[in-house]
Protein backbone atom coordinates (compact mmCIF):
# COMPACT_ATOMS: atom_id res chain seq x y z
CA UNK A 1 0.00 0.00 0.00
CA UNK A 2 1.28 3.45 -0.96
CA UNK A 3 0.20 6.01 1.65
CA UNK A 4 0.59 9.77 1.57
CA UNK A 5 0.50 11.38 5.02
CA UNK A 6 -0.09 15.14 5.05
CA UNK A 7 0.50 17.14 8.21
CA UNK A 8 1.29 20.80 8.95
CA UNK A 9 4.50 19.96 10.86
CA UNK A 10 6.71 16.95 11.44
CA UNK A 11 9.71 16.05 13.53
CA UNK A 12 12.01 17.59 14.58
CA UNK A 13 9.40 20.35 15.15
CA UNK A 14 8.90 19.21 18.75
CA UNK A 15 7.83 22.72 19.73
CA UNK A 16 4.29 21.59 18.78
CA UNK A 17 4.27 18.92 21.48
CA UNK A 18 2.80 15.42 21.42
CA UNK A 19 1.23 15.45 17.93
CA UNK A 20 4.68 15.65 16.31
CA UNK A 21 5.79 12.43 17.98
CA UNK A 22 2.45 10.80 17.13
CA UNK A 23 2.78 11.72 13.45
CA UNK A 24 6.28 10.24 13.19
CA UNK A 25 5.58 7.13 15.28
CA UNK A 26 2.50 6.41 13.16
CA UNK A 27 4.31 6.81 9.85
CA UNK A 28 7.32 4.81 10.96
CA UNK A 29 5.09 2.04 12.31
CA UNK A 30 3.21 1.78 9.02
CA UNK A 31 6.49 1.67 7.09
CA UNK A 32 7.79 -1.10 9.35
CA UNK A 33 4.72 -3.15 8.43
CA UNK A 34 5.60 -2.88 4.75
CA UNK A 35 3.56 0.12 3.66
CA UNK A 36 5.22 2.72 1.47
CA UNK A 37 4.80 5.94 3.41
CA UNK A 38 5.47 9.42 2.09
CA UNK A 39 4.99 12.54 4.21
CA UNK A 40 4.21 15.99 2.84
CA UNK A 41 4.71 18.63 5.51
CA UNK A 42 6.10 22.14 6.06
CA UNK A 43 9.20 23.55 7.70
CA UNK A 44 7.10 25.09 10.48
CA UNK A 45 8.81 25.22 13.87
CA UNK A 46 6.95 27.74 16.00
CA UNK A 47 8.36 31.23 15.56
CA UNK A 48 11.26 29.87 13.49
CA UNK A 49 11.71 27.39 10.64
CA UNK A 50 13.24 23.93 10.60
CA UNK A 51 16.74 23.66 9.20
CA UNK A 52 15.89 20.85 6.77
CA UNK A 53 16.21 20.23 3.02
CA UNK A 54 13.25 21.81 1.21
CA UNK A 55 11.29 20.51 -1.77
CA UNK A 56 13.27 17.28 -1.94
CA UNK A 57 12.88 13.85 -0.33
CA UNK A 58 14.59 13.16 2.99
CA UNK A 59 14.81 9.80 4.71
CA UNK A 60 13.65 10.45 8.26
CA UNK A 61 13.91 7.22 10.24
CA UNK A 62 12.68 5.07 7.38
CA UNK A 63 10.00 7.44 6.11
CA UNK A 64 10.29 9.58 2.97
CA UNK A 65 9.55 13.12 4.10
CA UNK A 66 9.16 16.17 1.89
CA UNK A 67 9.43 19.49 3.74
CA UNK A 68 7.89 22.44 1.93
CA UNK A 69 8.48 26.10 2.86
CA UNK A 70 5.75 28.11 4.50
CA UNK A 71 4.60 31.13 2.54
CA UNK A 72 3.31 34.45 3.88
CA UNK A 73 5.09 33.68 7.12
CA UNK A 74 2.81 30.68 7.56
CA UNK A 75 0.24 32.97 9.14
CA UNK A 76 -2.67 31.46 7.25
CA UNK A 77 -3.13 27.97 8.70
CA UNK A 78 0.34 26.71 7.67
CA UNK A 79 -0.02 27.99 4.12
CA UNK A 80 2.46 26.48 1.67
CA UNK A 81 1.95 26.97 -2.05
CA UNK A 82 4.65 24.45 -2.96
CA UNK A 83 3.05 21.76 -0.79
CA UNK A 84 -0.27 22.36 -2.55
CA UNK A 85 1.43 22.11 -5.95
CA UNK A 86 3.12 18.83 -5.00
CA UNK A 87 -0.17 17.35 -3.82
CA UNK A 88 -1.95 18.28 -7.03
CA UNK A 89 0.78 16.88 -9.27
CA UNK A 90 1.45 13.61 -7.41
CA UNK A 91 -1.83 12.58 -5.77
CA UNK A 92 -2.54 9.78 -8.27
CA UNK A 93 0.62 7.95 -7.14
CA UNK A 94 -1.01 6.98 -3.84
CA UNK A 95 -3.59 4.41 -2.80
CA UNK A 96 -4.71 6.36 0.27
CA UNK A 97 -4.13 9.81 1.75
CA UNK A 98 -4.21 10.67 5.44
CA UNK A 99 -4.77 14.35 6.22
CA UNK A 100 -3.78 15.26 9.77
CA UNK A 101 -4.79 18.88 9.55
CA UNK A 102 -8.50 19.63 10.00
CA UNK A 103 -7.74 23.34 10.59
CA UNK A 104 -4.61 23.67 8.51
CA UNK A 105 -4.43 24.97 4.95
CA UNK A 106 -3.14 21.59 3.66
CA UNK A 107 -6.65 20.17 4.05
CA UNK A 108 -7.95 22.27 1.17
CA UNK A 109 -5.56 21.33 -1.69
CA UNK A 110 -5.19 17.77 -0.40
CA UNK A 111 -8.93 17.03 -0.23
CA UNK A 112 -9.60 18.74 -3.55
CA UNK A 113 -6.88 16.73 -5.26
CA UNK A 114 -8.12 13.46 -3.75
CA UNK A 115 -11.70 14.12 -4.83
CA UNK A 116 -10.60 15.04 -8.33
CA UNK A 117 -8.34 11.97 -8.69
CA UNK A 118 -10.79 9.69 -6.83
CA UNK A 119 -8.16 8.76 -4.24
CA UNK A 120 -9.71 7.89 -0.85
CA UNK A 121 -8.61 10.03 2.07
CA UNK A 122 -8.90 9.87 5.85
CA UNK A 123 -9.14 12.90 8.13
CA UNK A 124 -7.15 12.40 11.32
CA UNK A 125 -8.47 14.94 13.82
CA UNK A 126 -5.90 14.77 16.65
CA UNK A 127 -8.20 16.51 19.09
CA UNK A 128 -8.81 19.56 16.93
CA UNK A 129 -12.57 19.07 16.87
CA UNK A 130 -13.05 18.94 20.65
CA UNK A 131 -15.26 21.75 21.99
CA UNK A 132 -12.28 23.54 23.58
CA UNK A 133 -10.45 23.58 20.23
CA UNK A 134 -13.54 24.90 18.45
CA UNK A 135 -13.92 27.60 21.11
CA UNK A 136 -10.45 28.97 20.38
CA UNK A 137 -10.89 31.62 17.67
CA UNK A 138 -14.47 30.47 17.65
CA UNK A 139 -15.93 32.77 14.98
CA UNK A 140 -13.11 32.21 12.52
CA UNK A 141 -13.25 28.44 12.98
CA UNK A 142 -17.03 28.30 12.72
CA UNK A 143 -16.96 30.21 9.43
CA UNK A 144 -14.10 28.07 8.12
CA UNK A 145 -15.82 24.85 9.18
CA UNK A 146 -19.19 25.61 7.63
CA UNK A 147 -18.01 27.33 4.45
CA UNK A 148 -14.90 25.29 3.63
CA UNK A 149 -13.91 22.37 5.83
CA UNK A 150 -17.24 20.59 6.28
CA UNK A 151 -17.64 19.59 2.66
CA UNK A 152 -14.10 18.16 2.60
CA UNK A 153 -14.62 16.23 5.84
CA UNK A 154 -17.98 14.97 4.57
CA UNK A 155 -16.30 13.51 1.49
CA UNK A 156 -13.57 11.72 3.41
CA UNK A 157 -13.61 7.92 3.37
CA UNK A 158 -13.39 8.04 7.17
CA UNK A 159 -12.56 10.19 10.19
CA UNK A 160 -9.88 8.85 12.51
CA UNK A 161 -10.25 9.67 16.22
CA UNK A 162 -7.81 8.52 18.89
CA UNK A 163 -10.22 8.16 21.80
CA UNK A 164 -13.93 7.36 22.31
CA UNK A 165 -14.53 10.78 23.87
CA UNK A 166 -13.07 12.43 20.79
CA UNK A 167 -15.29 10.26 18.58
CA UNK A 168 -18.33 11.41 20.57
CA UNK A 169 -17.33 15.06 20.16
CA UNK A 170 -16.83 14.63 16.40
CA UNK A 171 -20.14 12.74 16.06
CA UNK A 172 -21.97 15.73 17.54
CA UNK A 173 -20.78 17.81 14.58
CA UNK A 174 -22.90 15.61 12.28
CA UNK A 175 -20.36 14.87 9.55
CA UNK A 176 -21.39 12.32 6.94
CA UNK A 177 -18.18 10.29 7.01
CA UNK A 178 -17.89 7.25 9.29
CA UNK A 179 -15.72 7.49 12.39
CA UNK A 180 -13.27 4.91 13.67
CA UNK A 181 -11.14 4.91 16.83
CA UNK A 182 -7.50 3.84 16.99
CA UNK A 183 -5.34 5.28 19.80
CA UNK A 184 -2.12 7.21 19.44
CA UNK A 185 1.02 5.06 19.46
CA UNK A 186 4.19 5.14 21.52
CA UNK A 187 7.55 3.38 21.26
CA UNK A 188 6.99 1.54 24.51
CA UNK A 189 10.35 -0.24 24.40
CA UNK A 190 12.30 3.02 24.17
CA UNK A 191 10.62 4.28 27.35
CA UNK A 192 10.39 1.04 29.32
CA UNK A 193 14.17 0.59 29.45
CA UNK A 194 14.40 3.07 32.30
CA UNK A 195 17.62 5.03 32.62
CA UNK A 196 19.60 5.09 35.82
CA UNK A 197 18.25 7.76 38.11
CA UNK A 198 20.38 10.79 38.66
CA UNK A 199 20.73 13.04 35.60
CA UNK A 200 17.89 15.34 36.61
CA UNK A 201 19.00 15.29 40.22
CA UNK A 202 22.53 16.30 39.29
CA UNK A 203 21.28 19.16 37.15
CA UNK A 204 19.24 20.68 39.98
CA UNK A 205 21.30 19.40 42.90
CA UNK A 206 18.42 17.25 44.16
CA UNK A 207 19.33 14.60 46.73
CA UNK A 208 19.11 10.93 45.74
CA UNK A 209 16.80 10.46 48.71
CA UNK A 210 14.39 13.18 47.53
CA UNK A 211 11.16 12.45 45.66
CA UNK A 212 10.27 14.14 42.38
CA UNK A 213 6.82 14.87 41.01
CA UNK A 214 6.71 16.08 37.44
CA UNK A 215 4.67 18.26 35.11
CA UNK A 216 5.44 17.42 31.47
CA UNK A 217 4.10 19.50 28.58
CA UNK A 218 3.85 22.97 27.16
CA UNK A 219 3.59 25.54 29.96
CA UNK A 220 0.30 27.27 29.22
CA UNK A 221 -2.57 28.44 31.40
CA UNK A 222 -5.01 25.83 30.12
CA UNK A 223 -2.66 23.04 31.22
CA UNK A 224 -2.80 24.45 34.78
CA UNK A 225 0.83 24.26 35.94
CA UNK A 226 -0.31 26.39 38.88
CA UNK A 227 -2.20 23.37 40.23
CA UNK A 228 1.02 21.36 40.06
CA UNK A 229 2.74 24.06 42.14
CA UNK A 230 -0.11 23.90 44.66
CA UNK A 231 0.44 20.14 44.90
CA UNK A 232 4.11 20.80 45.61
CA UNK A 233 3.13 23.16 48.43
CA UNK A 234 0.70 20.66 49.91
CA UNK A 235 3.23 17.82 49.66
CA UNK A 236 5.54 19.63 52.08
CA UNK A 237 3.12 18.58 54.82
CA UNK A 238 4.40 15.01 54.43
CA UNK A 239 7.67 16.08 56.02
CA UNK A 240 9.74 14.60 53.17
CA UNK A 241 12.09 16.15 50.62
CA UNK A 242 9.69 16.47 47.66
CA UNK A 243 10.45 18.49 44.51
CA UNK A 244 8.44 19.50 41.43
CA UNK A 245 10.16 19.54 38.05
CA UNK A 246 8.29 21.28 35.23
CA UNK A 247 9.42 19.96 31.85
CA UNK A 248 8.46 21.83 28.68
CA UNK A 249 8.65 25.14 26.85
CA UNK A 250 7.27 28.23 28.60
CA UNK A 251 4.95 29.41 25.83
CA UNK A 252 3.17 32.12 27.83
CA UNK A 253 5.95 33.43 30.06
CA UNK A 254 4.51 31.85 33.20
CA UNK A 255 7.73 30.78 34.87
CA UNK A 256 8.17 33.86 37.04
CA UNK A 257 4.52 33.76 38.09
CA UNK A 258 4.86 30.11 39.09
CA UNK A 259 8.07 30.85 40.97
CA UNK A 260 6.25 33.60 42.85
CA UNK A 261 3.46 31.19 43.70
CA UNK A 262 6.00 28.68 45.06
CA UNK A 263 7.63 31.48 47.05
CA UNK A 264 4.32 32.28 48.71
CA UNK A 265 3.88 28.60 49.58
CA UNK A 266 7.36 28.37 51.07
CA UNK A 267 8.67 25.84 48.56
CA UNK A 268 10.41 27.95 45.91
CA UNK A 269 13.66 25.99 46.39
CA UNK A 270 11.79 22.79 45.47
CA UNK A 271 10.54 24.04 42.07
CA UNK A 272 12.64 23.52 38.93
CA UNK A 273 12.22 24.22 35.20
CA UNK A 274 14.02 22.33 32.43
CA UNK A 275 12.70 24.04 29.31
CA UNK A 276 12.13 22.02 26.13
CA UNK A 277 13.88 18.63 26.19
CA UNK A 278 14.68 16.10 23.49
CA UNK A 279 12.99 12.70 23.54
CA UNK A 280 15.98 11.02 25.20
CA UNK A 281 16.18 13.80 27.77
CA UNK A 282 12.47 13.38 28.53
CA UNK A 283 12.95 9.65 29.10
CA UNK A 284 15.88 10.36 31.38
CA UNK A 285 13.89 12.99 33.29
CA UNK A 286 10.91 10.67 33.75
CA UNK A 287 13.22 8.03 35.15
CA UNK A 288 13.87 10.31 38.12
CA UNK A 289 10.19 10.90 38.88
CA UNK A 290 7.74 9.18 41.22
CA UNK A 291 4.51 10.70 39.89
CA UNK A 292 3.35 12.66 36.83
CA UNK A 293 0.76 15.43 37.15
CA UNK A 294 -1.43 16.59 34.24
CA UNK A 295 -4.11 18.98 35.59
CA UNK A 296 -5.25 20.32 32.19
CA UNK A 297 -8.55 22.18 32.43
CA UNK A 298 -9.56 21.36 28.84
CA UNK A 299 -9.89 18.10 26.95
CA UNK A 300 -6.48 17.24 25.58
CA UNK A 301 -5.91 15.67 22.19
CA UNK A 302 -4.93 12.44 23.92
CA UNK A 303 -2.34 12.96 26.65
CA UNK A 304 0.92 11.76 25.11
CA UNK A 305 2.93 12.99 28.10
CA UNK A 306 0.87 10.74 30.36
CA UNK A 307 1.38 7.81 28.00
CA UNK A 308 5.14 8.44 27.99
CA UNK A 309 5.14 8.42 31.78
CA UNK A 310 3.25 5.12 31.90
CA UNK A 311 5.64 3.56 29.40
CA UNK A 312 8.50 4.64 31.65
CA UNK A 313 6.83 3.07 34.67
CA UNK A 314 5.59 6.29 36.27
CA UNK A 315 2.02 6.40 37.66
CA UNK A 316 -0.10 9.32 36.53
CA UNK A 317 -2.51 11.70 38.20
CA UNK A 318 -4.47 13.49 35.51
CA UNK A 319 -7.57 15.59 35.05
CA UNK A 320 -10.76 14.50 33.36
CA UNK A 321 -9.52 16.35 30.28
CA UNK A 322 -6.77 13.81 29.59
CA UNK A 323 -8.37 10.97 27.57
CA UNK A 324 -5.63 8.39 28.11
CA UNK A 325 -6.27 8.74 31.82
CA UNK A 326 -9.41 6.61 31.45
CA UNK A 327 -7.33 3.72 30.14
CA UNK A 328 -4.83 4.23 32.97
CA UNK A 329 -7.45 4.33 35.70
CA UNK A 330 -9.18 1.22 34.37
CA UNK A 331 -5.84 -0.61 34.40
CA UNK A 332 -4.89 0.62 37.87
CA UNK A 333 -2.02 2.67 36.45
CA UNK A 334 -3.26 6.11 37.46
CA UNK A 335 -6.05 8.27 38.79
CA UNK A 336 -8.40 10.72 37.11
CA UNK A 337 -9.76 13.65 39.13
CA UNK A 338 -11.36 17.02 38.46
CA UNK A 339 -9.05 19.84 37.41
CA UNK A 340 -9.15 21.64 40.76
CA UNK A 341 -6.50 22.45 43.35
CA UNK A 342 -8.34 20.57 46.07
CA UNK A 343 -8.82 17.36 44.08
CA UNK A 344 -5.21 17.24 42.90
CA UNK A 345 -3.78 18.06 46.31
CA UNK A 346 -5.82 15.39 48.04
CA UNK A 347 -5.15 12.69 45.44
CA UNK A 348 -1.42 13.47 45.24
CA UNK A 349 -0.99 13.33 49.01
CA UNK A 350 -2.80 9.99 49.17
CA UNK A 351 -0.66 8.52 46.40
CA UNK A 352 2.63 9.84 47.76
CA UNK A 353 1.71 8.39 51.15
CA UNK A 354 1.65 4.89 49.61
CA UNK A 355 4.97 4.35 47.80
CA UNK A 356 4.40 0.60 47.38
CA UNK A 357 1.10 1.28 45.60
CA UNK A 358 2.82 3.85 43.39
CA UNK A 359 5.36 1.26 42.27
CA UNK A 360 2.61 -1.22 41.46
CA UNK A 361 0.72 1.41 39.47
CA UNK A 362 3.88 2.15 37.51
CA UNK A 363 4.28 -1.52 36.61
CA UNK A 364 0.68 -1.70 35.41
CA UNK A 365 1.25 1.40 33.29
CA UNK A 366 4.22 -0.20 31.54
CA UNK A 367 2.16 -3.30 30.82
CA UNK A 368 -0.67 -1.17 29.41
CA UNK A 369 1.71 0.78 27.17
CA UNK A 370 3.21 -2.43 25.77
CA UNK A 371 -0.07 -4.24 25.19
CA UNK A 372 -2.31 -1.44 23.90
CA UNK A 373 -0.31 1.55 22.69
CA UNK A 374 2.95 0.15 21.33
CA UNK A 375 3.70 1.31 17.77
CA UNK A 376 3.44 -2.12 16.05
CA UNK A 377 0.05 -2.78 17.66
CA UNK A 378 -1.44 0.60 16.77
CA UNK A 379 0.08 0.67 13.28
CA UNK A 380 -1.38 -2.77 12.56
CA UNK A 381 -4.84 -1.57 13.59
CA UNK A 382 -4.51 1.48 11.35
CA UNK A 383 -3.28 -0.54 8.40
CA UNK A 384 -6.25 -2.89 8.76
CA UNK A 385 -8.58 0.14 8.65
CA UNK A 386 -6.82 1.52 5.59
CA UNK A 387 -6.98 -1.82 3.77
CA UNK A 388 -10.68 -2.06 4.56
CA UNK A 389 -11.27 1.43 3.15
CA UNK A 390 -9.53 0.56 -0.10
CA UNK A 391 -11.37 -2.74 -0.40
CA UNK A 392 -14.60 -0.82 0.09
CA UNK A 393 -13.66 1.13 -2.99
CA UNK A 394 -12.68 4.22 -1.03
CA UNK A 395 -16.21 5.59 -1.16
CA UNK A 396 -16.64 8.96 0.48
CA UNK A 397 -19.00 9.88 3.25
CA UNK A 398 -21.04 11.94 0.82
CA UNK A 399 -21.39 9.15 -1.74
CA UNK A 400 -22.43 6.65 0.95
CA UNK A 401 -25.03 9.08 2.19
CA UNK A 402 -26.45 9.44 -1.31
CA UNK A 403 -26.53 5.65 -1.67
CA UNK A 404 -28.83 5.17 1.33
Amino acid sequence: MNILYICPYYKPAYIYGGPVQCFSDTCEGLAELGAQVTVFTTNANGSSSLDVPLKMPANVDGVTVWYFPLALGGLSFFYSATLAKAVRSRISEFDLVVIAAPWGYPLIPAARACIRAQVPYVISTHGQLFPWALAKKRLKKRIYLELIARRFVDQAAAIHCTDPSEAEAVARLMFRSPIFVVPNPIRASSFSARRTKGDLRKRFNISNNAEIIMFLGRITRIKRPDIAVDVLGAAQSLGRDIHLVIVGPDEEGLMYQLQGQAQSLGCHDKLHFTGLLTKDEVISALSDAELLLMPSEVTENFGIAALEAMATGIPILVSEGVPVGRWAQAAGAGLVVASTREEFQQAAIELLSRPAQLREMGQRGQKLAREVFDVPIVASQLLDKYVSIIKDGGSTGASRQRGK
